[in-house]
C-alpha cells in the first residue's frame, strides 16, 4: 500500500472516471452556490401592521340649535382584543399576496402603550393621527428584525374634518354614523364645523336594505364607516415613503323596519359583523382598488408572540 505522500499511478480508465466524478461534483457545487445566491437575493419580506385601535366611535346626528354647536353626539365603544386590527390585517395580507406573490409577508401585532393611549385621549384630529404614527415608529425602531424587511405597510386612523357623502363631520378610524333626521342636510356657519356638503339637495343618499340587499334612496340611515390611511415606511430608516387615504362607508336603511330609530334597524351584533367585513374589504381595496373583489375570510387571530411570517 503506498504511503499518503507517495504518488499513485492510475490506469487511463480510472483517470477518466475520476475526471468525470470531479466534473459532476464541480457542477453540483456550482448549482448549490447559485441556488443559495438566488435565495439570498430573493424578495425580502414585507411587514404589515394595523394600528386602527380597539375602539369604535358612535356618531349620531342631532337637531342643530345654533351655528356654534356641533349637531352630533359622540361616544366610544370599547371592543375586546384586536378584532378591528386583525380584520384589516387579513384584508391587507390577502391583497399583497395577489399584488406581490413572490414576497413573504410578516404580520405584526402592536398594542399601543399606556402613554400613547393617554396622548391620544388628549389630542384630536390630525394631531391624534401624528401621535399614533410616531408611537408606532418608536415601537418599530426597537425591532432588530426589520433589517431583514423590504418595507412596512401600516394601517392608521385618518382624520377627515368635513362632511362628505352624507356622513358626519370630524370622523376618523372606524365607527358607526347614525342619521335619524329626515332633512339630512346640515349647513352650519361661524366655526366651520360642517363646511362641505356633498349629495342631493333633498338629503337622500344611496342606501342598502340590510334584509334584502336591494339598493334604495333614503335620508335616514345607519352607516358603518372606515376612515384610515395606508402609510408605507422604509424598513431601514423608517422614513415615510408613501401615503394612501381610504374613506369607506355603507348606509343601511330598511323601509320595512318597525323601529322608529334607524339605528335599531339592525341588531348591534349584526351591525358590528358588517363593520368588520367592510374593514377587511377596505384594507384589501387600499392595495387592489375598488375594481378588485374580495371574499371576506374566516376570522383568525395573530398570536401574542407576533410577528408571524406568511406567504
Amino acid at each position: 500500500m503506498p504511503r499518503p505522500w507517495q504518488a499513485v499511478s492510475r490506469s487511463p480508465e480510472e483517470c477518466k472516471l475520476l475526471n468525470k466524478f470531479l466534473k459532476l461534483a464541480s457542477m453540483a457545487l456550482a448549482l448549490a452556490l447559485s441556488s443559495a445566491l438566488q435565495a439570498s437575493s430573493g424578495p425580502k419580506p414585507i411587514a404589515l401592521v394595523s394600528a386602527v385601535g380597539d375602539q369604535l366611535t358612535l356618531v349620531r346626528q342631532k337637531e342643530g340649535v345654533g351655528s356654534n354647536i356641533e349637531p352630533f353626539t359622540r361616544r366610544q365603544l370599547q371592543l375586546n382584543g384586536q378584532s378591528l386590527n386583525f380584520a384589516m390585517l387579513r384584508g391587507l395580507d390577502r391583497a399583497l399576496e395577489i399584488e406581490e406573490p413572490q414576497a413573504p409577508r410578516v404580520l405584526l401585532r402592536w398594542d399601543a402603550p399606556e402613554e400613547t393611549r393617554k396622548a391620544m385621549a388628549e389630542t384630536y384630529g390630525r394631531e391624534r393621527d401624528d401621535v399614533v404614527l410616531q408611537a408606532l415608529i418608536t415601537h418599530l425602531r426597537g425591532l432588530p428584525e426589520r433589517s431583514q424587511w423590504s418595507r412596512i405597510e401600516a394601517l392608521l386612523p385618518k382624520y377627515f374634518r368635513h362632511q362628505t357623502r352624507g356622513m358626519g363631520t370630524k370622523l376618523a378610524g372606524i365607527g358607526i354614523y347614525t342619521q335619524p333626521l329626515e332633512s339630512g342636510q346640515i349647513d352650519l356657519s361661524g366655526d366651520g364645523v360642517a363646511t362641505a356638503i356633498e349629495g342631493p339637495a333633498d338629503g337622500q343618499n344611496r342606501t342598502i336594505n340590510p334584509t334584502t340587499g336591494e339598493y334604495g334612496r333614503a335620508s335616514t340611515y345607519v352607516a358603518p364607516y372606515v376612515y384610515f390611511e395606508r402609510v408605507t415606511l422604509d424598513a431601514q430608516t423608517l422614513a415615510v415613503i408613501g401615503r394612501k387615504a381610504q374613506f369607506d362607508n355603507i348606509k343601511y336603511h330598511d323601509p320595512m323596519a318597525t323601529a322608529n330609530d334607524v339605528f335599531k334597524h339592525l341588531p348591534l351584533t349584526d351591525l358590528l359583523g358588517r363593520l368588520m367585513e367592510m374593514a377587511e374589504r377596505s384594507a384589501y381595496q387600499s392595495v387592489r382598488g375598488k375594481e378588485g373583489s374580495v371574499e371576506v375570510s374566516t376570522p383568525r387571530e395573530l398570536p401574542a408572540s407576533a410577528p408571524t411570517t406568511t406567504r
